[in-house]
């Protein structure tokens, strides 16, 4: 059984190029123009500071997310944000620097949801070109009465048969909730999305 879906690149088709809104304009250390230079034959373009010659790459953004279990249902939360601003998803987030996948998991369910948890095993990782990369957990424990706090209009725990698949907010949500569903034997979509 696959921990995740991968969601590869075709051998000669290079990355998708940063779009202008998200491609950095000055570079971090001097402060220098960045331009877009070929460095190695068969890599995508890089940023490189006119000043100072520094690279900069522009990494995604890896986010860390759990699925709390409790008497054969999983906790969702109602986004109260956009991106998917209304609709379902795991408690989770963005890693913050210097802190592990598994503590930023433990940490959003508590900032989102009010519950302590357990970090269980992987569900998966998930992503594609176009979002972040994300962690799925599953857990071991779960304490707490679950309410909506930050980012969150709503909570609500379902069971197999009752997770709204067309409400889900994100395709790494469904793939996520597929891979936990397949690991314990639950209804679930056909097809990965």
């Amino acid at each position: 059984m696959s921990p995740g879906r991968v969601v590869d690149r075709p051998k000669g088709v290079p990355p998708r190029p940063p779009s202008p809104e998200e491609t950095p304009r000055f570079c971090p250390s001097c402060g220098g123009s960045l331009s877009l230079r070929n460095l190695k034959r068969g890599e995508p373009a890089r940023l490189v500071c006119q000043a100072c010659g520094r690279v900069h790459y522009l990494d995604p953004k890896v986010a860390a997310c759990v699925v709390p279990e409790r008497g054969g249902r999983v906790l969702l939360l109602r986004r109260a944000i956009n991106p998917g601003k209304g609709r379902w998803v795991m408690p989770g987030g963005f890693i913050d620097r210097g802190e592990l996948p598994a503590e930023a998991a433990r940490r959003e369910a508590a900032e989102e949801v009010g519950l302590d948890v357990e970090v269980g095993p992987l569900i998966g990782v998930f992503g594609t070109r176009k979002s972040p990369i994300i962690i799925v957990y599953s857990t071991l424990r779960v304490d707490g009465e679950a309410a909506p706090l930050d980012e969150t209009l709503g909570v609500r725990w379902f069971a197999p048969h009752e997770i709204p698949w067309d409400e889900l907010a994100f395709d790494s949500t469904v793939a996520a909730l597929v891979g936990l569903a397949r690991q314990r034997g639950w209804p679930h979509p056909g097809g990965d999305r």
